[in-house]
């Protein structure tokens, strides 16, 4: 129990800090600098001296408190947060070599140098984001690994949907796109050997309350609250994708891939339609038939021959082109 969980508890009531203290085992100093902190991130609490502390609106910040407030699985073992981080993937991956547990989420309310898929910049914003890396180290092949990625483009675009925005949709390999604008991405990354895997962290970010994007990505990008008019409570959208990502995690150890992969059909919106492919060393056009059973895409092209793309930019072909 923390001061912030007691607050939260009691909202919008508010708290004596003889109660605090009793409960939390501190002196009312003590206490007094835990509410110090909180309101140091940004956090509205009134103190007053004969009702004690409370809250004074109810908090949107990845704060590990608040995301366990709404969790209600048990993927999450440790919460680690930080206000502002260069990128939530570079911290978890540092903590993984320390020997972090599987289990082990980073949360941030803004990344300074946040990365996506071939080294791009993932623009976050202080306190508009959901950005968040969780590391895992699963016990399953490594040929598995990349359906990480499917896994979690999946508890994106559940939770997501279960909030509200009921239009998401997946955009193979790695993000969550509502109608032709970008609303989410997904980097994994992998430690190990063919054989040894050491870890994985799979890295989330959700343009969560923006309004405005710089100017290079404002027609490409959206956010929840330009689609549906509302903000979104970004620790509750945390932990509802890692509470949706805590019941596809399992179909990844099955023996039958297939689950997975119909589950991901499901949300997808490029299978069956004319695509544009940019891959590594051509590009070219086609139709977007199926997934493997290792996650990749396959295009049959216009001769009626098939293509695997492992990876690569796809995007749906304008119909007028088709």
């Amino acid at each position: 129990m923390s001061v912030l969980q007691l607050l939260l508890r009691a909202f919008p009531q508010p708290v004596s800090g003889e109660e605090m203290a009793r409960n939390l085992g501190l002196s009312r100093t003590g206490i007094w600098k835990q509410v110090r902190a909180l309101t140091e991130l940004g956090m509205q609490i009134e103190g007053r001296q004969n009702s004690g502390y409370r809250l004074l609106e109810w908090p949107d910040q990845m704060h590990p408190d608040l995301v366990r407030h709404y969790l209600g699985s048990e993927l999450v073992k440790e919460i680690v947060y930080q206000p502002s981080v260069d990128s939530t993937n570079t911290l978890a991956k540092t903590l993984a070599s320390r020997g972090a547990e599987h289990g082990t989420l980073v949360t941030a309310d803004e990344q300074t140098a946040g990365r996506g898929r071939r080294g791009r910049n993932w623009f976050s914003g202080k306190g508009i984001g959901a950005y968040m890396t969780l590391l895992l180290r699963p016990s399953m092949p490594s040929q598995r690994i990349p359906m990480l990625t499917i896994a979690a483009g999946i508890a994106v675009v559940q939770a997501v949907r279960q909030l509200g925005l009921t239009d998401a949709w997946l955009k193979w390999p790695n993000d969550v796109w509502v109608g032709e604008r970008k609303l989410a991405g997904i980097l994994s990354e992998m430690s190990g050997e063919l054989d040894q895997i050491d870890f994985v962290i799979v890295g989330i970010g959700v343009n969560a309350n923006q309004l405005e994007f710089p100017l290079e990505l404002e027609t490409s990008a959206t956010s929840f609250r330009r689609e549906t008019g509302s903000n979104v409570n970004r620790a509750e959208l945390a932990a509802r994708i890692m509470d949706n990502l805590s019941e596809v995690l399992p179909m990844l150890s099955s023996a039958d891939i297939m689950p997975l992969i119909s589950l991901y059909q499901e949300y997808d919106r490029l299978l069956g339609n004319q695509v544009q492919v940019k891959a590594a060393t051509e590009d070219f056009n086609g139709t977007a038939l199926s997934l493997t059973r290792d996650g990749a895409l396959v295009v049959r092209l216009k001769d009626g021959s098939e293509r695997v793309v492992l990876a690569g930019d796809v995007s749906l072909r304008p119909r007028n082109l088709a």
